[in-house]
């Protein structure tokens, strides 16, 4: 996320139109009818527009806005006792989702936040002083209803986005490299591997300290060859597009060899302004020396730095990634001359020590797509985007769930309805605090295996979403 955190006390923050050739890139599939939820229903009827989309978006509940036919339930609200007696923690943010027995299915959860008020006793957390985590929900798809929830991984911090890995598992990724100079007992900015089989809360958990510590937001395994992409979001000086290969694709404890992308002849490109859409480069991989740099803390490009050093290309505000038939797509949240974000994909070259970096979209009106940030790719190959755009401005702001089709069409799937209240404003440019303002934001986007449901996060104050619906109207 590119939420800025300063706006908010510590306190308050524990908590177009352009051509493109999906079609011929990703994989199409069909997609049956979901059966129903028990929770808001838009309407009924309704058809396709001629973009792909769905039709006229219907307020529900005051909570989101879907085409008409569509409806949702919505579960594992923050704050509500979850079935281990613990409290479900606020601020939702990346998750996915995996097979479970019959028909259920697991989500697991990250939560954005960072240090708790005092230490927890508990043996199981990484640092007893860290606020962030992941919890898993048992959803079963038959009925449209929670099963079970509980903590999965506890004493991380800033667990932003995260992605799935060759061994089903989660791997969620800490937005910070904070640590012992922040105050917490341990140092941060890590990923860590969460299996999608948890019952409970992991024992003694530990990073995947070879994958790097930066600001780390989306890290997605490619089945096949075993690389991890990751994405970061820093931005100081700018960001860097990665890649970890494995010693062993199933074990990612065993260590790699992290890298940061650069193109072939046009070292330290700026890929984030003076960009046309469809632009490709010829990529290479450069190598980090040092993933785990001691002075990470004080400086949290270290690891971008030594990339930048070797000619790595610098991108900015990088998000949300998601990975279909070997091609990595990420979004640039604040990137384009407009600064409301890109689209881009890399596609491994055979033998996969080079690519192609191409850009698909750079939006030029926010009112089109406001900064991208989580994503994922649809059934029928459209990407769908969760905005991170003007929802937290102070004169208030929306935000929505945008889609990519496979044509090449920009068309708006959901409206986040959920006002946010962010207190105790800690900047001199915003005096008035304690006011509510704006939306949150969606996050978390993420299908069932079998397609028929759309689970989505609204991040604050925290609520899980399960839409379902007439998927075969349109282009999702």
């Amino acid at each position: 996320m590119s939420f800025d955190h300063k706006l908010i006390s510590r306190r308050n923050a524990l908590h177009g139109s352009v051509a493109l050739t999906f079609a011929q890139i990703l994989a199409a599939c069909g997609s049956d009818e979901g059966s129903s939820g028990t929770g808001g229903t838009a309407g009924s009827g309704g058809g396709s527009g001629g973009d792909g989309s769905y039709g006229k978006l219907v307020s529900l509940d005051g909570v989101i806005s879907l085409p008409e036919g569509f409806r949702y339930v919505a579960f594992a609200a923050a704050g509500t006792v979850m079935s281990d007696g613990r409290t479900m923690p606020a601020a939702h943010d990346g998750m996915a989702c995996f097979a479970g027995k019959g028909s259920q299915v697991v989500l697991l959860r990250n939560h954005e936040l960072s240090s708790s008020d005092e230490a927890s006793d508990e043996s199981e957390l990484y640092d007893a002083l860290g606020a962030g985590g992941v919890t898993a929900t048992i959803f079963d798809t038959a009925s449209g209803k929670e099963v079970k929830s509980y903590a999965a991984l506890l004493g991380t911090i800033e667990n932003c986005n995260g992605g799935l890995s060759a061994s089903g598992a989660w791997l969620t990724c800490e937005e910070t490299t904070e640590g012992e100079g922040a105050g917490f007992s341990k140092p941060h900015g890590y990923v860590f591997e969460v299996p999608s089989s948890v019952t409970g809360l992991i024992t003694a958990p530990e990073p995947l300290r070879a994958m790097g510590r930066f600001e780390h937001e989306a890290a997605r395994q490619d089945e096949m060859t075993g690389v991890v992409y990751m994405t970061e979001d820093n931005g100081d000086p700018a960001d860097g597009f990665y890649r970890f290969v494995p010693t062993d694709k199933l074990d990612l404890a065993k260590g790699g060899t992290l890298q940061m992308l650069a193109v072939k002849g046009q070292p330290q490109l700026v890929t984030y302004t003076g960009q046309t859409v469809g632009v490709e480069y010829q990529t290479e991989w450069v190598d980090i020396a040092e993933p785990d740099p001691a002075n990470a803390e004080e400086d949290p490009g270290a690891v971008f730095k030594q990339g930048l050093e070797l000619g790595g290309a610098q991108f900015m505000g990088l998000e949300g990634l998601a990975l279909q038939e070997g091609v990595a797509y990420f979004v640039a949240s604040e990137a384009g001359d407009a600064e409301k974000g890109q689209v881009w994909s890399f596609t491994p070259d055979a033998g996969g020590d080079s690519g192609r970096l191409k850009l698909l979209y750079e939006s030029t009106d926010g009112a089109l797509l406001d900064q991208p940030d989580n994503i994922t790719i649809s059934p029928k190959g459209a990407i769908l985007m969760c905005e991170d755009g003007d929802g937290e401005d102070i004169d208030g702001g929306d935000n929505w769930l945008r889609v990519l089709s496979p044509q090449g069409k920009l068309f708006d799937f959901a409206q986040n309805l959920t006002p946010i209240d962010l207190h105790e404003i800690d900047d001199e440019d915003f005096p008035d605090a304690g006011v509510a303002f704006g939306a949150s934001e969606f996050s978390g986007v993420c299908f069932s295996p079998d397609g028929k449901w759309l689970f989505l996060n609204v991040q604050y104050p925290g609520l899980t979403l399960a839409i379902t619906g007439p998927w075969e109207r349109g282009s999702i």
